[in-house]
This record gives structure tokens, sequence and C-alpha cells, in this order.
């Protein structure tokens, strides 16, 4: 995943007249098969938004997103794109319809982007939910029935059942307690074992980021002012914004 001198302008009314807003200036950044990425930086910094412009969410100002060398926008029909790229939000519950059930919910992507029997698909859901450990008595619930944490695991169920080659969490870990956060962590960690896909963590949590990531890109109003090869050691970080946010 390529994103090449990608950028993002809003036009705002101030004082009676148009301004510009960068929400994210130029960026470039390359994401390799398999690898762990994130990107940290406080509210504000355009994470979200470079995270929506990787996924195809939003349209960029300037720049474009290379998936395998396609580009995400080249195609109205995005289908082929969210095959292999899925991405998974903050809120949890209001990104789950609240009209399906459990079941349905999961199975949704793999009607949409996968050619199986509905046999095919059932083991598929019943072996996602296995493996997320939610109980198979949810299938017939509606996400308002479920903990926070549980609706954040049907989410990943919902992104990683296509076997998607990246995944894109954005902010996905706020507003969980900590014990349920690490519990979470710790299934992404050995998914991406078993998976072999690459993720790319958008966080304001330095922690999380250097729990998951081995790449660690920090955003600053608009702008990636560093990235650092994570090894153990928080040398890597050198920029004083970077330093800022280990110290938080």
């Amino acid at each position: 995943l390529i994103a090449d001198q990608l950028s993002k302008e809003y036009t705002i009314r101030e004082k009676g007249k148009d301004a510009h807003l960068h929400a994210v200036k130029p960026v470039s950044l390359t994401m390799r098969s398999g690898e762990r990425y994130a990107l940290v930086g406080e509210s504000g910094s355009g994470k979200t938004t470079l995270a929506r412009m990787l996924a195809g969410i939003i349209m960029p100002t300037g720049g474009k997103v290379l998936l395998d060398g396609q580009d995400v926008f080249g195609d109205k029909d995005r289908r082929a794109v969210y095959k292999k790229l899925q991405i998974i939000f903050q809120d949890a519950e209001s990104s789950l319809n609240p009209q399906m059930t459990i079941y349905n919910l999961i199975a949704e992507p793999l009607r949409n982007l996968l050619h199986i029997s509905r046999a095919e698909e059932k083991d598929r859901v019943f072996e996602l939910m296995n493996r997320m450990g939610l109980s198979l008595e949810y299938c017939n619930r509606k996400p308002r029935e479920l903990s926070g944490g549980q609706q954040k695991r049907v989410s990943i169920a919902r992104a990683i059942g296509v076997k998607p080659e990246i995944v894109i969490f954005d902010e996905a870990f706020s507003g969980l307690d900590v014990i349920v956060r690490k519990n979470i962590l710790e299934l992404l960690d050995e998914l991406h074992k078993e998976l072999k896909c690459t993720y790319f963590m958008i966080t304001h949590d330095i922690d999380v980021a250097l729990y998951i990531a081995d790449t660690i890109f920090v955003m600053k109003d608009g702008e990636i002012v560093e990235r650092a090869q994570y090894k153990g050691n928080t040398d890597c970080f050198t920029h004083e914004y970077s330093r800022l946010l280990l110290m938080k």
C-alpha cells in the first residue's frame, strides 16, 4: 500500500470568508506486505483523515493511493479493493447495523466479496466466532446486546473474514478498559502470525503502537514528522514531538 503525496484540504467559513484547512499535508509512505505499522498523534493531527483516504473512503484533494500498483480511487466499484483492504472503526457499536444479527453482520462481507455457498458461509461464520471467543449463542443477538469488547470482536471478525492483505485499525481501542484492550491486542498478535497480513494501527496511545507495530509513523498538524523502526528501545524516536508523546 503506497500513499504518494496524499493530501486533504477542506474549505471552511471563517469570519465571513472562505478559509482553507489543511487536514493532511502532502504525505508519502509505503507499507509492505505482512509488516505491522502504526500512526501515532494527538486528536486533530489528521490521523483518521489519512486512514480513511488510504481505505478509499475519503477522496483526497491531491496525490494518490496505490494498492498492489492499482489506484484505489480508479474504479467506482471498489469491491476488489475491499477484498484486499479492510478498516475497523473506533466506535464498534455505531459501525455495526443495529438491525442485523451478529451472524448476518459477520456473514455480510463474505456474501458481498466472496463467491461461497451458504454452507461454506455458515462454517466460516462459526469458525470466526469461535476464533474471536464469541459464543455461538450470540448468533441471533443484536449489537446492543453485546459488551463493547464483544462488539469490537465482531468488527474484527467482519474484517478478517475475507482474509484481506491489509487491515487498518482507526482508533480501534479507545474506550475499552485495560484488560479488554490487552486481550484484544494479544488476539491481534496471534492473528497476524496466522494470517500474515499487514496491520496499520491508527492511535493516539503510543503504548498501543509500541505493542503492536514494528514501524511507527508520528503525525503532527497533518504532517508525518518521524518514521521510527521500533525494536524494543524508544531511543529510535528522535523528534521532540515523539519524545513528548512518550512522556504523556
